[in-house]
């Protein structure tokens, strides 16, 4: 499973501009409720078969997109185990990124996709943690100091005492 789902982009973005989106551009576009209801999974028979076509060909646009987001999530060290709002809503902004296309751009879009990659590009320095504490883990007694931290990711060159002359 994905950091976010078809239902997590729409969401994030209304029924008619992913469609815009989505359905290639030398077909007609499809009516906004035939995609939502495809997105929950409902059934499409009552369309032509030409909007099931155009529905078939968008929602594998909106499969890659999501898949590539998460490609990308995972490289920055954010393992495919953690289901978060956050991490929901960071993958939805790259795949609406992607689907976007460079033709397509918006300031918007494009100010919210490099946002998303300095929160990620954080967290894989370090200074920005986006998975949550686990719920086991005991919490910090009020007259204790607890530092914790990820280990470098590259380690750490210690210098020894022959090093030093």
């Amino acid at each position: 499973m994905g950091f976010a789902a078809r239902a997590d982009l729409l969401a994030r973005c209304n029924a008619r501009r992913l469609a815009q989106l989505a359905v290639p551009a030398d077909m007609d576009m499809v009516p906004d409720e035939a995609l939502r209801l495809a997105i929950a999974g409902g059934d499409l028979s009552g369309y032509s078969q030409d909007e099931q076509q155009a529905i078939a060909l968008a929602l594998d646009a909106i499969d890659k997109a999501l898949a590539d987001a998460d490609a990308l999530v995972l490289t920055y060290g954010i393992p495919d185990t953690v289901q978060t709002p956050l991490l929901a809503r960071i993958a939805s902004t790259i795949a609406l990124y992607n689907l976007q296309g460079a033709e397509n751009m918006t300031e918007d879009v494009s100010k919210a996709y490099g946002n998303v990659i300095t929160m990620l590009g954080n967290h894989s320095k370090g200074t920005q943690n986006l998975i949550p504490a686990p719920p086991e883990e005991p919490a910090p007694s009020s007259d204790l100091a607890i530092i914790d931290s990820r280990p470098g990711r590259y380690g750490v060159r210690r210098l020894s005492q022959d090093d030093d002359d």
